[in-house]
């Protein structure tokens, strides 16, 4: 595997956000994104009020009400971080009024759109520890709002080793740098 990108080739202020429904694998591909880049990694998972944890390990799927406290601290935190280094973080994001949101108190951020089959994703979420059941993912597929084009995501197929993906996603960021 490749080590981290040398600084000079990672922008100043990077600001890199993996987002997709629960269980694509925004966290693990994440994680070596920003390991690659040397960046910061946040987990937006983290940032869920006690409330939307428990009301997602009940199976109910949260409100836009509900998203908005969550939200709000994690764009705290990413902001804080992108001041400071490049920082990859996750959020499902799953509507355009939620990616607008975060750009509006982030600032600017490249966006990674993380797909797979949903037969791929499920089996995925049933065979890992989160707060997150599976039976919650179709209310997630309903939900995404995939980005449009002056959104200028990047999409990326989950379905393929990881090690591939992560290679796409970086000439993608410098291919947009240059």
């Amino acid at each position: 595997m490749m080590g981290a990108v040398e600084p000079r080739t990672v922008p100043a202020g990077l600001c890199v956000m993996v987002m997709g429904p629960s269980g694509v694998g925004k966290s693990t591909f994440a994680h070596a994104l920003a390991d690659r880049i040397g960046a910061v990694f946040i987990e937006g998972d983290d940032y869920h009020p006690a409330e939307n944890q428990a009301a997602m390990s009940a199976g109910r799927a949260l409100t836009d009400e509900m998203r908005m406290p969550w939200l709000s601290a994690l764009s705290e935190a990413v902001k804080a971080s992108c001041a400071a280094r490049p920082t990859v973080f996750t959020c499902s994001a799953l509507k355009r009024s939620y990616r607008d949101f975060l750009r509006e108190r982030i600032g600017p951020l490249r966006l990674i759109m993380l797909q797979a089959p949903p037969e791929l994703i499920r089996k995925r979420m049933s065979e890992r520890q989160h707060f997150m059941p599976p039976a919650l993912l179709d209310s997630q597929i309903s939900t995404l709002q995939p980005p449009l084009p002056n959104e200028r995501a990047i999409c990326l197929d989950m379905s393929d080793p990881l090690e591939d993906v992560t290679q796409r996603a970086m000439a993608a960021l410098l291919e947009a740098k240059a």
